[in-house]
């Protein structure tokens, strides 16, 4: 395999646990919209899809619809925003990581300026070079886009960074990127194993402490063999 020297995380569900924030968020907006409602978060999981007008698609929510239902929802969002956690590895990873020189960024789908208020809360957005938020880019993932405007920003190499989401869109997204990609599976992920599974993610972990023991080998071996 390839040696990593950049390392773009999605934040929801890797970072940061703010599956419940999200659904209540988007549960509130159709309520207020006169819209059917996912009732529990499994069934919100079964559902949610990126970009986020397709998932208002499946739901049956008429264009029209769609920017009242966005603007419902990032009210709704702030709200919501204090049930969201950080996973209790995440500090550690990342100060490991830096300390091994890599560089990280953030590519995520959050709203530009909740993504940077939560990092700042959480205190960890001194380890990011370059974050990218929805309001950032003019495409959502599956398009490969705020993937490559973060390689961009930062003037690495698609060959030798990665990315790690926790949605299949996000899978799909590095492929396209033509970067490797890291499949995390957590409980409080928003998509399943069997989901992720089926974008043949380069490597597939339940944790971060899982990607640093993973880069910690490639970059040990030799030409990244």
């Amino acid at each position: 395999m390839r040696r990593i020297t950049t390392i773009i995380f999605d934040v929801s569900g890797v970072l940061l646990n703010d599956i419940q924030t999200v659904w209540k968020a988007d549960s509130d907006a159709y309520q207020a919209l006169g819209l059917p409602k996912r009732e529990t978060i499994q069934k919100f999981k079964q559902t949610f899809k990126l970009p986020t007008h397709e998932y208002h698609k499946t739901m049956e929510v008429p264009n029209n619809l769609i920017p009242k239902l966005e603007k419902e929802y990032r009210q709704a969002y702030t709200k919501h925003s204090h049930h969201i956690t950080i996973f209790p590895e995440v500090k550690n990873a990342l100060e490991k990581l830096k300390q091994q020189k890599i560089t990280l960024a953030i590519a995520s789908n959050i709203p530009s300026r909740f993504l940077k208020e939560h990092l700042q809360r959480f205190g960890i957005d001194k380890y990011f070079r370059v974050v990218t938020g929805q309001d950032d880019c003019t495409e959502q993932k599956p398009s490969p886009k705020p993937i490559l405007i973060t390689l961009e920003k930062l003037g690495s190499k698609p060959d030798q960074s990665t990315y790690v989401g926790d949605m299949e869109e996000d899978i799909i997204a590095g492929k396209k990127a033509h970067v490797q990609t890291f499949a995390i599976c957590r409980d409080n992920s928003y998509h399943p194993g069997w989901k992720l599974r089926r974008q043949n993610p380069d490597f597939f972990i339940s944790n971060l402490n899982e990607l640093l023991e993973i880069v910690t080998e490639l970059n040990s071996t030799p030409n990244g063999e």
